[in-house]
This record gives structure tokens, sequence and C-alpha cells, in this order.
């Protein structure tokens, strides 16, 4: 266990709260750039903003600092984004549809965090930190069990779609730096422990799959096209042959007569 060190545990968990602040940034621009998000679980994203209500909750009352404060309100919003360009590419909904509802969602947040705020800070007062630590234990939960809607949908399709690898890295990243943080705490935070190395490993688990789901899922397209490409090809050659064989018996007919 290394020795607590204030120094190297900020650094640490700056680096890892700017990498975990936009980490959602390079899904957006690829979902934005392709105009789809089939193989992307819209939950993955719902979930992870809604986790942003209580770490958001868990940050404030426990004024950390102005960084880790804004990281869940920055984090949940581009979540939210990317949730409802799901909404709005897939299944097509219309914009304007979308936009309503990612306001009045941002507004819903909004309201839920500065209520959730002022019941935790009023428990607080009355000697009661159970729903301070719910806040801190429940959002790391989230994090980690909204991959497994991710991982539904790789089943579903045989193969990780939709999904930026870039962002899956910054993800991993963002877990090993904060995991390295608490390294020089001068108390294990076993929960936030739990929480990133659950990233971690889940987020590194998609990574496998698409080395080794995705080669496999591009042999079978090509072979689909190819039985395609010979299907078309025969059917032109006894389409040719029976135009062949109707223009002999025409020439036949007309040389009896």
């Amino acid at each position: 266990m290394p020795k607590e060190n204030a120094a190297l545990e900020n650094v640490f968990g700056t680096i890892g709260t700017v990498l975990w602040t936009g980490q959602i940034i390079p899904q957006i621009w690829k979902s934005y750039r392709e105009k789809t998000t089939v193989g992307l679980s819209p939950w993955l994203m719902l979930i992870w903003s809604v986790s942003g209500i209580f770490l958001g909750i868990y940050a404030i009352v426990q004024n950390i600092n102005i960084p880790i404060i804004v990281q869940p309100q920055v984090f949940s919003t581009l979540a939210a984004i990317s949730w409802v360009q799901c909404l709005y590419y897939d299944p097509k909904r219309p914009r304007s549809l979308c936009v309503a509802i990612f306001l009045l969602y941002c507004v819903l947040f909004a309201s839920l965090e500065v209520a959730g705020v002022f019941a935790t800070r009023a428990t607080l007062r009355a000697g009661d930190g159970k729903l301070l630590r719910f806040t801190g234990i429940f959002s790391g939960v989230l994090i980690s069990v909204a991959l497994i809607p991710q991982f539904i949908e790789i089943y579903r399709l045989r193969e990780v779609r939709g999904i930026s690898l870039l962002f899956l890295i910054v993800d991993i990243s963002g877990g090993v730096f904060s995991m390295l943080s608490l390294g020089f705490k001068r108390h294990m935070d076993w929960v936030a422990a739990v929480t990133y190395l659950g990233v971690i490993i889940l987020d590194g688990a998609i990574i496998l799959l698409a080395a080794i789901l995705n080669p496999l899922a591009r042999k079978r397209r090509q072979a689909a096209i190819s039985e395609s490409s010979n299907a078309t090809a025969v059917a032109t050659i006894d389409e040719d042959q029976t135009q062949t064989s109707s223009k002999a018996q025409k020439s036949l007919d007309e040389k009896h007569l």
C-alpha cells in the first residue's frame, strides 16, 4: 500500500476527473457523424445520466472541490445528449420532440438534485448520515450497472456496434487514474475503489469482445455478400439460358411455318 501523499492524490484525482468529465464527447461525435446509434444501448446513457444526480448531491453536500462538483453536472448532461441522440437517430423521432425531451429532462434533473441536496443537508443536521452515504454508493452502483444493457445489445447483435472505442479507452483511463488517486489517500475508500474497478473491467470486456466478435461479424457479412452475388449470377445465367431457349424455339417454329 503506497504511503499517503496528498499531492499525488490530487494530481491523479484531477486527471481522472477531467477524463471522466468529457469521455462521452467521442461517443456523441461518432453518433453525429454516422447519423445512427444502432448498437449503442440508450439505457447505458440514460442510467449514467441519472447516476450524476446522486453523485452531484454527494459532491455538493460534501463540498469536496469545484472540479468534482462540476464533473457530475457535465458528465450527466453529455450522457443525456447521447441518450437523446439514440431517440433521434434510431428510431428517427422528430427533432423538436427530442429537443423538448432533453430540456424537460434537464429541468427534472436540476429539480431532483436541488431537492436532494436540501434533504441530505437536513438529515445531516439531524445527525443522520445514511442518506449522504446512500447517494455516494448508489451513484457508483448505477455507473457499473448501466453497462449491463450494453452487453445485452452486444449479445443481440453478436458484435460491438455503435459504441466508440475511444470513448471506452478514455473511460478506462479515468478509472485507472481515479484508482491511483485512492491509493495515496490516508484511508482507502473501498466503495469508490470497487466502482472504479468495475468500470475498468466492464469497459475492458467490451473492448475485448470488439476484438473477438467484430472480425467474425465482418466475415459473416462478406460471406452473405458472396452468397448473394453467387445467387444473382446463377439467376442471370438461368435467365439468359431461358431467353436463348425461347429464341431457338421461336426460330424452329418459324422454319416449320
